[in-house]
């Protein structure tokens, strides 16, 4: 009977049928979680309001449509509570004009500015200089990012794609309120 077990794999995710959670989706979380928590704040873009409530972590490529669309609403999230940390990703990868831009927007003397003009499709300044967006890549890789915006919760759940400010910012309390 012992051998018969060497040759089995379950895949797929564990649910406890009493608690009615999924274990292994728990554990998934718990890693993104660490993962963006083991990045450095000061590498990110931060819109942030006087006194957040929450906070969402967005992998973002400048060139994307729906990147765009969750830009537009910065103000909505801000007012209610949420702070915003961009993460760069360029989809096209690191040799590509959507590098360049997310370096310039990070190497920018402002860079909230830099990543709404960009975002707007407004020319940034072309700059260079030491950043955090490899680590970024890396990052997305450790959270599964498939695409853009991929919008990371406190509690680490992610959420691929875009969401409207009105349905995001309770999603974003109520993961705050999960962890504290």
């Amino acid at each position: 009977l012992g051998d018969v077990y060497k040759r089995q794999l379950l895949s797929g995710d564990l649910i406890d049928l009493d608690a009615g959670a999924n274990l292994t989706e728990d554990a998934r979380k718990l890693g993104r979680k660490a993962v963006i928590d083991g990045l450095d704040k000061a590498g990110m873009v931060i819109f942030a309001p006087p006194n957040p409530v929450s906070s969402i972590t967005v992998f973002t490529d400048t060139e994307c449509g729906y990147c765009v669309r969750l830009h537009d609403e910065i103000d909505q999230l801000m007012a209610g509570g949420v702070e915003v940390r961009y993460l760069g990703y360029p989809r096209a990868g690191v040799q590509s004009a959507s590098y360049d831009t997310l370096v310039s927007v990070w190497c920018s003397d402002d860079p909230q500015q830099a990543m709404t003009d960009a975002k707007s499709g407004r020319a940034v300044d072309p700059r260079s200089c030491q950043t955090d967006i490899a680590q970024h890549m890396q990052a997305a890789e450790g959270v599964g990012v498939r695409g853009t915006p991929t919008i990371v919760l406190e509690d680490g759940k992610t959420i691929p794609g875009y969401v409207p400010a009105g349905e995001l910012i309770p999603m974003a309390h109520a993961a705050a309120s999960a962890i504290n």
